[in-house]
């Protein structure tokens, strides 16, 4: 496309035949350059802003959706502490007998309260059509074939402060993007509560519509990634330049103009969109773009592709002619190839609004903008290729146990191949398992129950997910319910890790409660419905074991032996290095533990483990720490899987150089020991009749393994360990007491995760 004249006499070209003026203003804005690394400070992003775009306001269309004007909003929404005797309205939680720590150390608050801003109504935006790219191969890309999408969707900005508030220099942008679904369903509308919210609290969030992608198909999600950039570039135009109507006049998002701040971006993607935003960050690194060569080839080769849609673009082609033998009467009549009429070319870019996905030979012959992703949210995501690399921008995977969509999990790939980031990776990673939600409820447009009427035309699993939530012993939760957890699990990511906003630290450094908003008709509380898995940068963790070495059920990662007593089956296993499939595990997968990628239960982790089976009490793995420090972390954590039956318990034994010794039961601290959403009876009921020693009556049917199953954390405060000298620790061992069972485990680790300091000063 051609750059817009200079600023200083834009308005003399406006006014007129618009697009007439589009095709002879031409700019002399000068190329701008970026690094294309993960390393571009946040002053260097903000200096190529408008350099690294067309030099020109946005054309497009944009008005607001009737009935999404801003209603009357909360306030409030601060942490209720658990344990300062100063704080007002404080909450006390009994410790466990013998365990002074507690689990929890305040109680985090509810997204929706102490909103700030009114939101403008959702605003429908057409600002143009990306030429974009879709392939097969969803791991390299290869052979991609090229099409165009609109660009636009919904999207709501902070209209005015409330009260006394002002406004600030920049907003934070978030982005969203929905999946595969029904093509004449508006699904970028299912998101709004969450967009609304979000706005209420100084965020400028869009929701794009990739139906035109969903027509194609595109398994790789390549496109998907293209158009979240494509359409983070016209916002950068708008952020630069504004934005006018197909008049010339100043169109609604032009008050946006200077207020968008691409240092902080957050971006969310839901089921095939979760993995078009993983592979948005690769593409952020190295653009994937699409030059006007490979437009024109595709419109000679197939003209009919662009026919419905872009009429014009199509008659710009003059059909090939076939080659006419002669006769007796007539010569012969050569062959022609198909041709392209440049001006009717031109013309139909111009009057379709069409640009190009930008990369390293993009059609304007700028650099690609690049974007300071602050967070990156999978909802339910697939995993086609792998989803590697994702390196440098906190990431999280939210995993529903009743999810009959993706019904194997595969974001539990994603977060496991991504768990540890290269080297200076600072970022942290993030699985949440939600107990009970299915794939479609977070879209309030998808009202299939897609558990119950999963596309190969059975249940995604067994009945124990089946059941509607006012069913016997289902452990579903209701629509409303799951969008509950998904205003609060993905508002405060976004909140937290874009924002900057510290108070969700204490919750998603794993030692805040859910607030009662959160849970069932947001009354009581819920923590059993959420497993959080915390991976910390290595500045913050120190690893003790992981399974990825052929020695590992020998020696620790710090040079310690490790040593497994009373265990009948032993196998260690790879992470694949493939997609869709389980690791190589030596000697070979244990019974009961495949991975069933194409069954609706099952292990679904794919991490670096090792599998274990025992049928005695009391089996253990002991490791020599060999008189390491802990005194700069605050918790010991490691990750299990349950395989047989529902629940186990681990009873954690820290041991120091002087043969001080302190126990634990996990279960005290974590939730993850158990694969349904139950509550441990406590008071008076005896260790051995409770959860998770004795399985839940309500369980039994489903006990041999036909759940969803994870690797989560268990996290347990170092203080928990009274007595011990954490300077100089010799020993862990690692017991299980229940007189028979399967587990997995891995990713034994001292982290730190910012107890003694629940409102950190970063966003780590």
């Amino acid at each position: 496309m051609m750059q817009w004249i200079k600023p200083g006499t834009r308005r003399a070209c406006l006014f007129g035949a618009l697009l007439a003026v589009l095709a002879g203003c031409d700019g002399d804005g000068n190329t701008g350059q970026q690094s294309g690394t993960f390393e571009t400070d946040a002053s260097q992003v903000a200096a190529t802003d408008q350099s690294q775009v067309e030099q020109k306001p946005v054309v497009g269309t944009v008005t607001p959706v009737p009935g999404t004007d801003s209603l009357p909003v909360t306030s409030g929404g601060e942490a209720i502490s658990l344990v300062d005797p100063n704080k007002d309205s404080q909450i006390i939680v009994p410790p466990p007998a013998l365990v002074k720590a507690t689990r929890f150390t305040e109680i985090a608050p509810d997204t929706t309260g102490g909103a700030t801003y009114h939101s403008s109504p959702a605003l429908e935006y057409d600002l143009g059509n990306l030429v974009a790219q879709w392939s097969d191969d969803a791991a390299a890309f290869t052979s991609p074939s090229t099409f165009i999408t609109p660009v636009r969707g919904w999207i709501r900005y902070p209209e005015k402060p409330l009260g006394t508030s002002s406004s600030p220099d920049k907003y934070p942008v978030i982005i969203f993007l929905h999946g595969q679904h029904d093509k004449t369903d508006p699904s970028y509308e299912g998101y709004d509560y969450l967009a609304k919210d979000l706005a209420e609290h100084g965020y400028v969030v869009l929701s794009i519509d990739a139906n035109a992608i969903n027509t194609v198909g595109d398994d790789s999600s390549q496109s998907r990634a293209q158009l979240i950039l494509g359409t983070l570039d016209r916002m950068r135009e708008i952020d630069g330049f504004g934005q006018i109507d197909l008049g010339a006049n100043l169109g609604k998002l032009d008050p946006l103009k200077g207020k968008l701040d691409f240092t902080r971006v957050g971006i969310i993607g839901h089921s095939r969109g979760g993995q078009g935003v993983a592979n948005t960050i690769l593409f952020n690194e190295i653009r994937s773009g699409v030059r006007e060569e490979e437009l024109k080839a595709t419109l000679l080769a197939k003209p009919s592709n662009f026919q419905t849609a872009y009429p014009e673009l199509a008659a710009a082609v003059t059909p090939a002619v076939k080659a006419i033998p002669a006769t007796e009467a007539t010569a012969t009549v050569p062959a022609t190839p198909a041709s392209l009429d440049p001006q009717k070319f031109r013309d139909a870019i111009i009057k379709y609004n069409i640009f190009y996905a930008s990369g390293t030979n993009n059609a304007n012959g700028n650099a690609a903008p690049f974007y300071m992703f602050k967070g990156a949210f999978l909802v339910g995501p697939t995993d086609s290729g792998g989803n590697q690399g994702l390196s440098n921008v906190p990431l999280a995977a939210l995993l529903p146990s009743c999810d009959g969509d993706v019904f194997n999990l595969h974001g539990a790939s994603t977060y496991d191949r991504n768990r540890f980031g290269r080297a200076g990776d600072t970022a942290p990673r993030y699985q949440i398992m939600v107990n009970g939600a299915n794939h479609n409820d977070y879209n309030t447009i998808w009202t299939k129950d897609d558990f119950a009427d999963a596309w190969w035309g059975k249940a995604a699993g067994p009945a124990y997910c089946y059941r509607r939530p006012d069913q016997k012993d289902s452990i579903r939760l209701t629509a409303e319910d799951q969008r509950r957890t998904g205003l609060f699990i993905i508002n405060s990511f976004m909140r937290y890790h874009v924002g900057g906003e510290q108070k969700f630290a204490p919750w998603w450094n794993g030692h805040a409660q859910l607030p009662e908003a959160v849970c069932p008709g947001g009354k009581g509380t819920c923590d059993e419905r959420v497993e959080l898995t915390v991976q910390k940068a290595d500045s913050l963790q120190k690893t003790i074991q992981r399974f990825e070495w052929v020695d590992s059920l020998k020696r620790n990662v710090l040079g310690g032996a490790i040593t497994l007593v009373g265990f009948d089956y032993i196998a260690r296993c790879d992470t694949p290095s493939v997609a869709n499939v389980g690791g190589n595990c030596l000697p070979k997968r244990l019974p009961d533990f495949k991975y069933h990628d194409w069954e609706g239960y099952g292990l679904f982790s794919i991490a670096d483990h090792a599998e274990l089976v025992w049928s005695k009490p009391n089996a253990t793995i002991t490791t020599d720490l060999v008189s390491i420090s802990a005194a700069s972390y605050d918790s010991l954590t490691f990750r299990i899987a349950v395989v047989r039956p529902m629940g186990q318990e681990v009873m954690v034994t820290l041991t120091d150089s002087t043969g001080k010794t302190a126990t634990v039961a996990a279960s005290d601290f974590s939730n993850a020991l158990y694969n349904g959403p139950r509550v441990k009876k406590g008071g008076d009921t005896p260790k051995d009749q409770d959860l998770p020693m004795v399985d839940d009556p309500a369980d039994a049917p489903y006990a041999s393994g036909q759940v969803k199953i994870l690797m989560n954390m268990v996290a347990i405060p170092l203080k928990a360990f009274e007595g011990v000298d954490m300077t100089k620790l010799k020993e862990l061992k690692l017991s299980f007491p229940k007189e028979s069972g399967k587990v997995a485990i891995t990713d034994i680790e001292l982290q730190n995760l910012g107890r003694d300091k629940p409102m950190q000063t970063a966003a780590q």
